[in-house]
């Protein structure tokens, strides 16, 4: 809190000089209460323009003043306030030129924290019914030609973020679906009956598992005439043991993709052992 003083004479009325002079006494001084009264009157909101760096565009201030005093009553703070609002607007001003400078036109934000800070600093007045303390608050906004210019730049980031958080949705979306396929396939299997199954759910999905079903099942065949040309080949040349295994390894692949002997696939497993 600064300990500088703006000595002035208080300007009293007329009426209120003649009441005093018909009273014979000056009027009485207050006594020190230790209670701090805080007024800040919300009608008074005052605008400030301040140039920002390179002399340019001005800041758009918005400020209001809040007295205190703890040497008078509230009603003493109020005419007190009214007596010193002129002087404080001044210094507000002085204070809020000083800062707006250092601070580029876009840089609203940071200037408002800035000022803030400066005008955080009270000052005090000393008039009829005591000492007086004055601070203010501001909120500031930047040049309306610097906010036309920054719109187009604002919209495509709020857009990009847009369109982020659609992705990732998507992404977390796709995740969840691929999960759900992956367990019925696990459950199913992945004969045609899954590709049927599919068309009766979502045609992209549908085109997505019938090309998965018929690739496993095309590479399933190709697995199966290697496996029964190593059997006869095995078999040929007297390696029974090898030729057995061969078959049995084919007897398996076809139970498990549901295949017959031709490669095409069969309602249940007991045909495809046959």
């Amino acid at each position: 809190m600064s300990s500088k003083y703006r000595h002035g004479k208080r300007r009293r009325s007329l009426w209120r000089r003649l009441v005093d002079w018909f009273r014979g006494a000056p009027r009485p001084t207050p006594s020190i209460s230790n209670e701090e009264v805080i007024h800040q009157p919300t009608d008074d909101i005052a605008r400030v323009s301040a140039l920002s760096h390179g002399d340019v565009f001005e800041f758009q201030v918005d400020t209001a003043l809040v007295w205190s005093s703890r040497q008078m009553s509230y009603d003493d703070l109020v005419d007190e306030a009214r007596e010193f609002t002129a002087s404080a607007r001044d210094t507000v001003r002085e204070r809020i030129w000083q800062v707006a400078r250092g601070f580029s036109p876009y840089q609203s934000a940071a200037a408002e924290q800035a000022i803030q800070q400066a005008l955080a600093d009270t000052w005090c007045y000393r008039g009829a019914a005591g000492t007086v303390h004055c601070s203010a608050k501001a909120w500031v906004r930047p040049d309306p030609k610097v906010r036309d210019h920054l719109m187009p730049f604002e919209l495509r980031e709020l857009e990009l973020e847009a369109n982020t958080a659609l992705a990732l949705l998507r992404a977390d979306r796709f995740e969840e679906v691929a999960r759900r396929w992956q367990r019925l396939f696990d459950e199913l299997g992945h004969d045609a009956m899954v590709a049927y199954a599919a068309q009766l759910t979502d045609p992209a999905i549908a085109g997505v598992v019938t090309g998965l079903v018929n690739h496993r099942r095309a590479s399933a065949v190709e697995l199966a005439d290697v496996l029964r040309q190593a059997s006869k080949d095995h078999e040929h040349v007297g390696l029974y043991e090898f030729a057995a295994a061969y078959d049995a390894a084919l007897q398996n692949l076809r139970r498990q993709m549901h295949l017959d002997e031709n490669g095409f696939p069969v309602a249940d497993e007991t045909k495809a052992s046959s």
